[in-house]
């Protein structure tokens, strides 16, 4: 019997893409595979390669603006949330 486990990152958390220093959004999760999207930029990884490579972001330190425009890679009534925080 397969086993499933919930996904550790879900559709409206929102990261910091540190290299670009920009926000970005995951805009979907299959299989332990994470889509993001941000301003001028798509990917995707594996999850947990994913977490430890991005830092969680709070919603509300991003201007409302900035998280509309993040709104609009994702599916209809996404909400916005705290990534996943990597405990070492």
């Amino acid at each position: 019997m397969l086993q499933q486990r919930a996904p550790i990152i879900a559709i409206g958390q929102i990261y910091l893409q540190a290299e670009l220093n920009e926000y970005m959004i995951i805009t979907k999760n299959a299989r332990g595979q994470v889509t993001y999207a941000g301003k001028g930029f798509v990917g995707h990884a594996e999850d947990q390669s994913f977490i430890e490579r991005f830092n969680p972001v709070n919603p509300d330190d991003v201007d409302a603006s900035e998280v509309e425009s993040l709104l609009s890679y994702c599916p209809t009534n996404t909400r916005v949330s705290t990534g996943y925080i990597l405990k070492n």
